[in-house]
């Protein structure tokens, strides 16, 4: 394969930031775009400056011949039977996160992965984002020492100021449907948050919760999980604030986080993430009386860039980019025992998840 001709389902919202590094990369065609409305992948197109075909239905991108992949950006409750029709069909796939919405689901498309002769991947924009990215460096030149404690907390409001891309409030139905959709942030966003915990570390393990639900679905807050690393003394604590009469900075969504990972060492502070919050550097190494600063590029959607460089680059080169369906299934699973560990009261282990 010389060159890559993808097609990107779904011009929603997230569309915005996961075509771009697409758009961009020197062997990379976008040859169609496709959404049950059609008006809405016409003006994509005209807002990128691309000539694509433009299809109503996947099975009409399936049956292209031209088309050797796909980026699925479509609602989490379709992902299943989409990435098993594309695989069945011989295409290379790239599907957005969660994997899907039950550990069955996730199943399923397992058996078609291991079926497919063509490349499978959940797109992990947080695993691309420069100043995580530069803390597993730092981790891994061993500049903290043994880690011990990581902490990923996600502050959510409701005004942000300015915002830069434009949000349509219909993406929130679907997602407020129990029918639909297993849980809030902790299950959607927060596949983000343990994706990057086991990037930096390793395995999650056993996990205990605390989660407020609300009348809405999206409001699971406050909320905080614990659990230890399989195999390592090290901590992981997720947690979910929400402040309604706050504004923050946030070119994007409604939130921001703050992770922090503590080592016998050190500390690793990465400040930002989805909004623009703090008046800091992105990644700060604290060392006792010693403090460096990393300026790296902090803008989110670089990250979506870098995935979607390494699916092109993975596929021209013959290999598999982050993240398998094993890493996914297991990063469905921590949402799923998050709510379990809740609801009973003592730990539960991801893997007990079916």
């Amino acid at each position: 394969m010389d060159r890559v001709r993808l097609a990107i389902v779904g011009c929603g919202n997230i569309s915005q930031l996961n075509a771009p590094g697409y758009l961009q990369h020197p062997r990379c065609d976008v040859v169609a775009l496709c959404d049950t409305d059609p008006e809405r992948a016409e003006r994509r197109a005209r807002e990128w400056s691309i000539t694509p075909r433009i299809y109503k239905d996947l099975e009409q991108v399936l049956d292209d011949r031209s088309v050797d992949a796909v980026e699925l950006l479509t609602p989490t409750w379709l992902h299943a039977e989409q990435i098993i029709a594309a695989l069945e069909a011989g295409k290379h796939v790239s599907c957005q996160k969660p994997l899907a919405v039950s550990v069955a689901e996730a199943d399923r498309i397992a058996a078609a992965v291991a079926r497919a002769r063509t490349t499978f991947r959940v797109t992990e924009n947080f695993l691309y984002y420069p100043p995580i990215v530069k803390a597993k460096e730092l981790l891994d030149a061993g500049v903290i020492g043994e880690p011990s404690l990581v902490r990923i907390h996600t502050t959510r409001v409701r005004h942000i100021t300015g915002q830069a891309m434009d949000v349509d409030p219909d993406a929130m139905i679907w997602r407020r449907d129990r029918g639909r959709n297993p849980g809030g942030p902790l299950y959607d966003d927060g596949v983000h948050k343990y994706a990057t915990a086991a990037y930096w570390i390793g395995e999650i393990g056993d996990i205990s919760a605390i989660v407020t639900h609300g009348s809405d679905i999206i409001m699971e807050t406050p909320a905080a999980a614990m659990w230890r690393f399989k195999g390592r003394d090290c901590l992981g604590i997720v947690d979910y604030t929400y402040a309604p009469e706050m504004t923050i900075r946030s070119r994007y969504y409604r939130a921001d986080e703050f992770f922090e990972i503590h080592g016998t060492r050190g500390i690793i502070w990465v400040t930002r993430g989805t909004g623009e919050m703090l008046d800091m550097p992105a990644v700060m190494l604290i060392r006792g009386a010693e403090t460096v600063s990393y300026q790296v590029p902090a803008d989110w959607r670089l990250g979506f860039d870098g995935a979607a460089v390494d699916f092109i680059d993975s596929l021209l080169a013959g290999r598999q980019p982050a993240q398998d369906i094993h890493t996914a299934k297991h990063v469905l699973q921590v949402p799923l025992a998050i709510y379990e560990a809740s609801r009973i009261g003592r730990p539960v282990a991801p893997d007990s998840m079916k």
